[in-house]
């Protein structure tokens, strides 16, 4: 009885939020949020029924004397429990590059911005860790108070993932990765409907949330998930890309789970293919759990350089059962110590503690990127610039099912964002039109290998159907291709190929699975070359949301040594931003003006997704800087392109309106 009224109180609080009167939810993210919750209050119906008629099933046990286990569904009979990814970490992503006192000098450490926690229940906001900088008050903020994982009044696990991220340094060994964050603290029991409303939020919005725990094969008593979970793209993931697809801007962290030591049978291939559920995302960003050696270079430098990179035993193998390059990075999650309730510190280890170490770095890259230009990167940005920039692992060349793209490199993705603001190298948002190809020329030196990379949030695919074992069926809906040629080579992105008897390996080919392409040139010659970025097929979209119907937005990132940048219509895309992106139809458009150019005039063109030219405006521009604010009168809610224009080049962003 105490199972099923738990059960029907968290229904009730899940219908809430189907009739949340935000005003920021967008058309499309109002039927998201009625598809959602009436899937969880589905969810909880099973496991209502399923445990009056199984009284002798607990509603949560203890699996291995540590790890508490919570049901979750009920699959062909089976309960379905999720736990925390949790089992101890030290840092070596070079995130202290970022904060203040290091190396870069940028001083960041998430300062007026909020990342949402999702956990086994709420985290102690009291801890001296999470105080604001004055001292008078919390930086967190409790919004499901119920506790899950077993712990009482506050979340043991909650808080020491919130303190990877947020702790204030008061112990310096505990300092997390963004000190000055803010925080809002859930449990998971109505995660995916509480996402849409916080990535909405009208004054706290959220870019960025960690979700460190997930559906472990072993089930505890025994039992393990059946064969069909392992890689497969099931309603989790697809919701999950529903999510991000909606809200373009908001990242999806987490962790990629602990049973890399587990074996079961009906897999792709042993010792492999062990991500379950929402891990089998498109749009997300998994993190592995690394276990990696650091020595500080030179000594006294306070600089530390990896010796050994290898991953932790226990951490969760991809890749998913269609070949996408799963997990996305890895992170150091080992030996890690952070708070736990009533002011005290513990070491944990786990994909638990390696995902909020991520979730903690990408708020500062955020942060800094919002520094220069204005606005926020596109969450396809974020994760293909530090997929880009990632340290590759000792044991393949190239991305594999267990680093995934490599570990998570703060400085060298903070470093790159720097660069593209003083034009040495390229961190593009595109968009791709039905039919078209986006070409790119510029030149490298030889010596620093040249590397490119494409990212975007794809639509969701479709569900595999219940039962069918590692169905190989690519779940890609809008496949874009990257290629880069120097007039002789062309040369191809990464993809990973698979054979029954020796397992996983990987070529440069043509990819038809992945949401990210990275072309690298390990030996580049001195000289020219030319990227394309094309698309197979009709691209898919959904009218009035932030993709329209046939065209497709990315992300592009290209490094290498003395690049030099082409002088022609993409240049003003590079240097432009569009800011605030959702707006209430007043902007501002900035771009360093071709003071070379006879003709100054600056022409913003603004069309509705039919089409319509609803505003028009012509600038006269002689200073070293265009700023100019454009008010839309009496505009809709809705997506508009808008077209910039100067002499000779052009550039087109899109804008949504709340």
């Amino acid at each position: 009885m105490k199972n099923l009224l738990l059960s029907i109180g968290l229904l009730l609080v899940i219908s809430s939020y189907s009739q949340d009167s935000n005003p920021n939810l967008s058309k499309e993210n109002r039927q998201l949020l009625v598809e959602l919750t009436d899937q969880e209050n589905q969810r909880i119906e099973r496991v209502n029924a399923y445990l009056l008629s199984h009284p002798e099933i607990k509603a949560t046990l203890v699996n291995d004397g540590f790890n508490l286990m919570y049901i979750y569904d009920v699959f062909n009979g089976k309960p379905i429990y999720k736990s925390t990814d949790n089992l101890s970490a030290a840092r070596a992503t070079k995130t202290v590059h970022l904060w203040n006192g290091g190396s870069l000098g940028l001083n960041l450490d998430g300062s007026g911005m909020t990342v949402g926690v999702w956990d086994g229940g709420p985290a102690d906001s009291a801890h001296v860790e999470f105080q604001n900088t004055s001292g008078t008050g919390t930086r967190m903020t409790i919004v499901d108070n119920v506790v899950i994982d077993g712990d009482t009044g506050t979340s043991s696990h909650g808080t020491h993932v919130s303190g990877t991220i947020a702790a204030k340094g008061t112990n310096p060994n505990a300092i997390g990765m963004a000190s000055n964050v803010s925080v809002k603290s859930y449990n998971w029991t109505n995660d995916e409907s509480e996402m849409v409303v916080a990535v909405n939020d009208a004054t706290n919005p959220i870019l960025i949330s960690n979700h460190s725990y997930g559906v472990p094969i072993d089930q505890g008593g025994g039992n393990q998930l059946d064969a069909f979970f392992m890689g497969a793209y099931t309603q989790d993931a697809r919701d999950i890309d529903n999510i991000a697809r909606n809200n373009p801007l908001y990242l999806i962290v987490a962790s990629a789970g602990n049973s890399g030591n587990v074996t079961y049978s009906g897999g792709m291939y042993p010792g492999f293919d062990k991500l379950t559920t929402d891990k089998n995302a498109k749009n997300n960003l998994v993190i592995a759990n690394a276990n990696p050696s650091i020595t500080e270079q030179p000594l006294f430098s306070g600089n530390y350089e990896i010796f050994n990179l290898t991953i932790n035993g226990g951490s969760s193998e991809g890749p998913t059962d269609d070949f996408r390059i799963k997990p996305d990075i890895a992170a150091d999650g080992t030996n890690l110590l952070s708070t736990t309730p009533n002011n005290t510190y513990s070491t944990f280890s786990g994909t638990s503690m390696s995902a909020p170490n991520t979730s903690g770095t990408l708020v500062l890259l955020q942060q800094y990127y919002n520094q220069l230009y204005g606005n926020y990167m596109r969450s396809s940005t974020l994760k293909g610039l530090v997929c880009h920039t990632a340290i590759d692992d000792s044991n393949i060349i190239g991305p594999d099912p267990i680093f995934g793209w490599g570990f998570l490199n703060a400085k060298v993705a903070a470093e790159t964002i720097a660069q593209a603001n003083n034009s040495e190298a390229v961190v593009d948002e595109l968009t791709l039109g039905q039919g078209e190809t986006y070409t790119f020329t510029f030149s490298a030196q030889a010596g620093e290998k040249l590397s490119a990379t494409i990212c975007w949030t794809d639509m969701p695919g479709q569900v595999v159907p219940n039962g069918s074992n590692n169905d190989q069926t690519p779940r890609l809906v809008n496949d874009l291709d990257l290629r880069i040629s120097d007039g002789t080579t062309t040369y191809l992105p990464w993809k990973l190929n698979f054979d029954a008897g020796s397992g996983y390996s990987n070529a440069k080919a043509d990819n038809t699975v992945d949401n990210i392409e990275r072309v690298d040139i390990d030996v580049p010659v001195t000289g020219t070359y030319t990227l394309t970025v094309s698309h197979k097929g009709t691209l898919q979209g959904n009218v009035g949301g932030p993709f329209d119907p046939q065209s497709q937005d990315f992300a592009l990132i290209i490094t290498g040594n003395n690049l030099t940048l082409s002088v022609d219509e993409n240049n003003l895309g590079r240097k432009l931003t569009l800011h605030p992106n959702p707006s209430n139809g007043e902007f501002t458009i900035s771009f360093e003006p071709n003071l070379n150019n006879s003709n100054n005039d600056v022409r913003v063109d603004v069309y509705d997704v039919q089409g319509r030219l609803v505003h028009n405006q012509i600038f006269r521009n002689e200073s070293l800087l265009f700023n100019e604010t454009i008010t839309l009168n009496n505009a809709k809610a809705g997506v508009y392109m808008i077209n910039i224009s100067e002499g000779g080049r052009t550039s087109s962003h899109k804008l949504i309106i709340n």
